[in-house]
């Protein structure tokens, strides 16, 4: 068994297409209206399906806060953490914790995306 995707839902897919392309995620429609997805570099797919989506699927479907997941950046460089991070917020994130120097070791920084999914960035220094 293993880990193979990662299933979030979006109010407002052109708002989350390119928060999440900043990231690297470039997420295409697949199957059909409605549901989007991407494979990480790591093998990971992410897959974002719309409210309008689910709510087809599920009918009783009720949208809740992001439930203390949170999908886990690592970009590899100290400098991209403060970059991407302002880039996100520009693209509709809410901080949680701006940039820092973490005391075991990381540059990391929290925030939200514009669905309210915590998304932390990091790199080890």
């Amino acid at each position: 068994m293993s880990l193979d995707a990662i299933g979030l839902v979006t109010q407002d897919i052109k708002t989350i297409i390119p928060f999440y392309q900043a990231l690297g995620v470039d997420l295409e429609m697949v199957g059909g209206e409605g549901h989007y997805e991407a494979r990480t570099p790591s093998g990971v797919r992410i897959m974002v399906d719309t409210v309008q989506l689910m709510k087809s699927i599920h009918p009783n479907w009720e949208r809740h806060d992001g439930g203390g997941v949170a999908l886990c950046f690592d970009l590899k460089s100290v400098d991209k953490v403060d970059l991407t991070y302002r880039t996100l917020i520009e693209l509709g994130g809410v901080s949680l914790k701006e940039p820092w120097d973490a005391f075991w070791g990381q540059r990391y920084a929290s925030l939200k995306d514009p669905d309210g999914h915590q998304i932390d960035l990091f790199c080890s220094f």
